[in-house]
């Protein structure tokens, strides 16, 4: 969590409402609905791919719905 906020840039309330439908890993970019509702396509640094995949791998089917939140707590 924390190197995701440092590496892209998210404020803290994009951060905990970020939903999996939000992350790209094969075009390894963010997509946030940022302050006003605008929308902004941010790059993931190269260490954070691996980490984010063994991390959604690491969850049950129903925790990678496009709609649920990709941190849990």
């Amino acid at each position: 969590m924390f190197k995701l906020l440092a590496t892209t840039g998210l404020r803290r309330s994009e951060l905990v409402s970020l939903t999996w439908e939000q992350v790209d890993l094969v075009n390894e970019t963010i997509r946030i609905d940022g302050k006003g509702k605008k929308e902004r396509i941010l790059p993931l640094h190269p260490h954070l791919i691996p980490l984010l995949a063994s991390y959604k791998a690491s969850l049950r089917s129903f925790q990678i719905c496009p709609s649920e939140p990709v941190f849990l707590n």
